[in-house]
């Protein structure tokens, strides 16, 4: 066994901080902090630094870090999920632990944990509080459960060592940068990509009446910037979420319309993924209230967006 790798050079530690979500969280903060990124893959943003690191494997941080945006996870679409659930209920802990134990030996006083509203999949109870997750039953996907697991990590290390936290629950990310890849881009990309790539009828998993609710990358990375500067945040769980419940037929519509399509909207439906949830809506009110967070991008101009870059990239 090699020693750990050792990270230094800023202040705030963002952990795959090169993933979707971490490029607009990085946009969000990198004026205010001294950011490092520990990731595989580089950042898109050429003016952070960007130290290589398997996070699978124990590392140490320096004493200059003061707070930890802990991003890094195996993450992927519905499909990617049900074809790798060894991987997601293995690393995703070991990850997650991995970083724990790094801030705790360091300087770190605040670290937030991104987690999911996959851990709400079998929440009946709408809208859905952060405190609804304790009354349903747990997740049955692996990454379900792996997110939740690392909540509970998240409490244990601040109970045993008074590492402070704040749990964030992003609810369906959309918005530019995210490639339609077939395994791991989610629901957004895929509808525009079939769209763009002239499938007709086009094919939705599912009954389409599946419901969202969506939020955009800049208002989720906001939701990490108040963490960070508000002491409300510490040690608390907060659902980052849009405003409106959609069905998926209704974004594909939208879809549709935004691209300009004269001819009237057909529909494929396939079978539905196992792990798929029937409905997704929560309440944003916590985070409203204790962080003044609120969503600042419509759905519609966050879709038109998305497709424009989306049609940038072909």
């Amino acid at each position: 066994m090699g020693s750990k790798q050792h990270i230094k050079g800023g202040n705030l530690l963002i952990t795959g901080g090169s993933g979707f979500i971490g490029q607009y969280v990085i946009n969000a903060l990198k004026d205010s902090y001294d950011i490092v990124v520990a990731d595989q893959t580089k950042p898109i943003q050429k003016d952070v630094k960007f130290i290589k690191t398997d996070l699978r494997s124990p590392f140490s941080i320096s004493k200059d870090f003061k707070a930890c945006i802990h991003l890094a996870a195996i993450v992927g679409g519905i499909q990617y999920f049900t074809k790798h659930q060894v991987e997601n209920v293995r690393d995703n802990p070991r990850i997650t632990t991995n970083v724990f134990d790094a801030c705790t030996n360091s300087s770190v006083k605040h670290i937030i944990y991104t987690s999911s509203s996959v851990v709400y999949q079998y929440q009946k109870k709408y809208p859905t509080t952060e405190e609804d997750v304790f009354s349903s039953p747990p997740p049955s996907s692996a990454y379900g459960i792996s997110k939740l697991v690392g909540e509970y990590i998240c409490r244990a290390y601040y109970e045993q060592f008074g590492l402070n936290y704040t749990v964030l629950r992003p609810f369906n990310a959309y918005g530019p940068g995210e490639a339609p890849d077939v395994d791991y881009a989610h629901v957004i990309p895929h509808l525009i990509e079939k769209v763009l790539s002239g499938k007709y009828p086009v094919p939705i998993f599912g009954s389409g009446n599946q419901t969202r609710t969506f939020t955009y990358g800049s208002d989720i990375a906001n939701a990490f910037k108040l963490s960070l500067k508000n002491k409300n945040a510490r040690n608390e769980t907060f659902n980052v979420a849009g405003n409106n419940e959609l069905k998926i037929i209704q974004v594909l519509e939208k879809i549709w319309k935004l691209t300009n399509h004269k001819n009237n909207l057909k529909v494929k439906h396939l079978n539905a993924h196992d792990h798929d949830v029937p409905r997704r809506y929560p309440t944003n009110k916590k985070i409203k209230k204790l962080l003044g967070w609120k969503p600042e991008t419509s759905f519609d101009n966050g879709l038109l967006n998305t497709i424009n870059w989306i049609n940038s990239k072909k």
